[in-house]
């Protein structure tokens, strides 16, 4: 097996127990090499420093329960393996540049510090050019769904309930050969849970511009604003990779921040396919679009 083939597989393993004791002694065991050579083979295969990437990694899962739980500091401080609080404390603020409690009550989100797993054994998304767009308000036809689920779970399975949810709107369509429109909409929400501090409430509905009377079908009303949209083809299965990149990789670099709002997702029916070819596609494409805040809002903050 080469380095590469290693270095992955421990990646792998290694974001799968990120909750786990991972000093280099564990992970040095876990590889079968002495951590002298581990380290060295993991600098020269990723151009990153062992311990540095799990810290990152670890600092990362916290800071989105910061933002999208209501779960105690302390307790994520021990989920991820700080010894104290005051401990996790430090360490965050030094890769975020402000202290949890204060990354918590933030009105805007500053995603700077934020470092996606690295992936080597796929081929590398490049991101294209993002842009900026000042959506109207608007209202739209739509049906909603909902999901709660804890923090793992939903970044695991985001792509499975996204297909789940579209396949089961399209089963509302009396017409299997009916025609899509040029458009679908889709409006996502990530809330915290009211009933449980550690759980997230997904509120994901999938909406058209007009009224096509589907059972359940609601008036739907998008607040607009400002977007940063970035634009993806490719197959459904790389979709949620590409996702990952534009929140871990591509927004802490653009430094900008992120507003409340719904993440939405413009489907693009160029091939004019119909309700029944539409649950087989094997390329999709879709503006994916993130509310962010104007400078003047985050100024005046």
């Amino acid at each position: 097996m080469n380095q590469v083939s290693i270095i992955s597989d421990l990646i792998v393993w290694i974001e799968k127990n990120l909750e786990q004791p991972l000093s280099i002694d564990h992970v040095a065991q876990k590889s079968g090499y002495s951590k002298w050579h581990l380290q060295r083979m993991f600098k020269q295969v990723t151009g990153q420093v062992l311990g540095t990437y799990i810290r990152h990694r670890r600092l990362t899962y916290a800071a989105l329960s910061l933002r999208m739980t209501s779960k105690p500091i302390l307790d994520i401080a021990m989920q991820y393996r700080f010894d104290s609080q005051q401990t996790f404390t430090r360490s965050f603020k030094k890769q975020f540049n402000q202290t949890p409690a204060s990354y918590r009550r933030a009105e805007f989100w500053d995603p700077t510090g934020l470092t996606p797993a690295i992936e080597l054994n796929k081929n590398k998304l490049t991101l294209p050019e993002p842009t900026f767009v000042n959506m109207p308000k608007q209202t739209f036809w739509g049906i909603s769904y909902k999901n709660n689920c804890n923090l793992s779970k939903l970044l695991d399975e985001k792509h499975k309930l996204r297909v789940q949810f579209f396949q089961n709107y399209f089963s509302r369509y009396t017409h299997k050969n009916e025609l899509l429109p040029d458009k679908i909409y889709a409006f996502n929400r990530i809330l915290k849970s009211k009933d449980n501090a550690n759980e997230q409430e997904q509120l994901y509905t999938i909406a058209l511009e007009q009224n096509n009377h589907l059972e359940y079908i609601e008036q739907v009303v998008s607040e607009g604003g400002l977007y940063l949209c970035f634009k993806y083809i490719g197959t459904p299965d790389n979709f949620e990779d590409f996702v990952s990149q534009v929140h871990l990789a591509a927004m802490p670099a653009l430094k900008v921040y992120l507003r409340s709002g719904c993440l939405i997702e413009i489907h693009h029916n160029r091939d004019r396919n119909t309700v029944e070819s539409a649950k087989d596609i094997q390329c999709i494409e879709c503006d994916y679009c993130v509310p962010i805040a104007t400078e003047n809002e985050v100024i005046l903050r």
